[in-house]
């Protein structure tokens, strides 16, 4: 009996204890899940987060790596492209290939661009290296082409100096049909100088300076003789002036040049983008003016008083290349004064007036298309106030025709220096023009025209029409990784230059390599000449040029 109401009662009170022990058992679990999970989500959240940012130092020391590697890069690309532009203004066009722009565009004139840079940074290369003094028209494709010196102190900070120029030395091999012979030469194609000039900015966009450029020849291609039997020596060598003038300009209102120096029509015909014209271009005289064509046979030659006919025998010495070949290139280099228009869609005349009484004019133009560039000049000389000079004599180097290089011994007797005839513009109008085309594959085609009207009749009362004719093709690459190597094939034509029905002609092969690194250009060239004249006959003459130009 007592234990039945016992059992009543704890079976009656079970289900509250059951349901307090399960919420304690609930809560004493949930501490202990709570207290023994949470410290290793802590832990696990901490070694993830160790592992995260040991992971972001690792993306981020790549990341710097690869950033330093683009830098490097970036740096090497920087030193290529200064290194390269030092030396596209060391060579004629070495990288004019891959510097076509894509688009239509007038060459800037190079008075807009110098007045940018601070004055002491100041150096040019010698503004007779820059348009319109250059073979490219009007603005040349690319920078100045001569590497710029180091600033030479003069003046405070007024006046910068720059010095410049050029060493050109070669071995010219010739054979006129009568003897062969190898000669050293200063190759005339583009002399031996050095150049001294100093500018100033009397404001943002205004120069003003001097120029003063000197030309040193020993044994000038122009004049040496093939036979001559002097040694080298002083007297052999040719110290002349290129320019010696004062000029101001501005982008805006031009430039105007005071002094001796370039004449508005100077270097019209001259314009060649081949890359080859320091080996082979249309002055055929520089090449080896000094040469003699040789008679084949016997001939009556005007070489008497007033052009009477007297006889020269075989192997007689004839006229120089220098006297039946000319460029028409205006009025050269001479005392004057110069104006240069601003440079307006590519183009730019200028005119000049020349101690004398001459005056001539110039038109140039230079612009870049999609695919290919183009520059060209055309000029007009008035020179017929000055004096045109008859031939000394017909023969060669003062030889007089009659004795055909004989002496009176019977030996054959080889002239010092040459005596070449006056073929200049003086005594005559002359207009002449030229054109070239460089095609972004690398070809290029080069022509040069010319005409005369002299007021001055040939040696014999004949009537003269002097005129040139001269056309180039030529191809660029840059085959080797030392710099652009260039080629091409030409031909010159001269009729009626000092006697009626005269006919010079020349043909011309040329390679020209550039070695970036040493601002040099290594060429080699080769020249046939032929001379036909009503009243002799002569041997044609073949001239091989090898050599190499270093600018500073």
């Amino acid at each position: 009996m007592s234990l039945t109401p016992s059992r009543h009662c704890a079976s009656a009170a079970s289900p509250d204890t059951t349901q307090v022990r399960r919420k304690k058992a609930t809560w004493f679990w949930s501490v202990a899940l709570i207290t023994s999970v949470f410290p290793t989500i802590a832990r696990a959240e901490k070694t993830a987060e160790v592992g995260d940012i040991a992971a972001l130092q690792r993306e981020l020391k790549e990341l710097t790596r690869k950033n330093q590697e683009q830098i490097e890069a970036l740096k090497r690309q920087l030193r290529d492209l200064s290194a390269h532009l030092a030396e596209r203004r060391a060579a004629p066009r070495p990288a004019a290939v891959a510097s076509i722009k894509p688009k239509s565009a007038p060459f800037a004139s190079p008075l807009a661009a110098t007045p940018r840079l601070p004055p002491k940074l100041y150096n040019l290369p010698g503004r007779s290296t820059l348009a319109p003094y250059t073979e490219t028209g009007s603005g040349p494709p690319g920078a100045a082409p001569v590497k710029p010196a180091a600033p030479v102190t003069s003046g405070g900070n007024r006046v910068t100096l720059s010095l410049s120029g050029q060493i050109n030395r070669a071995l010219l091999y010739g054979n006129d049909g009568d003897a062969s012979k190898v000669r050293q030469v200063d190759n005339s194609n583009s002399s031996s100088r050095i150049r001294i000039v100093g500018e100033a900015h009397p404001t943002a966009n205004t120069v003003a300076g001097i120029n003063l450029e000197t030309q040193i020849t020993p044994n000038s291609s122009a004049n040496e003789t093939l036979t001559q039997n002097l040694p080298q020596s002083a007297s052999n060598v040719t110290f002349t002036i290129r320019q010696a003038e004062l000029y101001a300009g501005n982008p805006r209102y031009g430039e105007v040049r005071l002094g001796f120096g370039s004449t508005a029509s100077y270097l019209t015909s001259q314009v060649d983008l081949s890359g080859t014209a320091i080996a082979s271009y249309v002055n055929v005289a520089d090449f080896d003016g000094g040469f003699a064509f040789r008679q084949t046979a016997a001939a009556r030659v005007p070489g008497g008083a007033k052009g009477s006919f007297v006889l020269s025998p075989v192997g007689a010495y004839g006229p120089a290349v220098g006297s039946v070949f000319n460029y028409f290139d205006g009025l050269g280099r001479d005392d004057r004064i110069r104006y240069d228009t601003p440079v307006w869609e590519g183009f730019q005349l200028s005119i000049s007036a020349v101690d004398g009484g001459a005056f001539d004019f110039g038109l140039r133009f230079a612009r870049e298309y999609h695919g290919f560039r183009i520059a060209g000049g055309f000029g007009g000389a008035f020179a017929t106030a000055r004096n045109h000079a008859e031939p000394g004599a017909y023969g060669y180097a003062g030889v007089p025709a009659g004795a055909g290089g004989i002496s009176l011994g019977g030996t054959n007797s080889a002239p010092n220096t040459p005596t070449t005839a006056d073929v200049t513009a003086d005594g005559s109008n002359q207009f002449d023009g030229s054109i070239s085309v460089l095609f972004d594959n690398g070809f290029n085609a080069t022509l040069a025209a010319g005409t005369r009207e002299p007021d001055y009749r040939d040696p014999t009362g004949a009537k003269l029409s002097p005129t040139l004719l001269f056309g180039k093709l030529g191809y660029q690459h840059r085959f080797l990784p030392i710099g652009v190597s260039a080629f091409s094939a030409d031909y010159a034509q001269n009729d009626d230059l000092i006697f009626a029905r005269d006919r010079a002609r020349a043909w011309g092969v040329a390679a020209v390599q550039n070695i970036d690194r040493f601002g040099m250009e290594v060429y080699l060239a080769a020249r046939y000449q032929t001379l036909d004249r009503t009243f002799a006959k002569y041997h044609p003459i073949i001239a091989v040029l090898f050599g190499s130009r270093v600018r500073f």
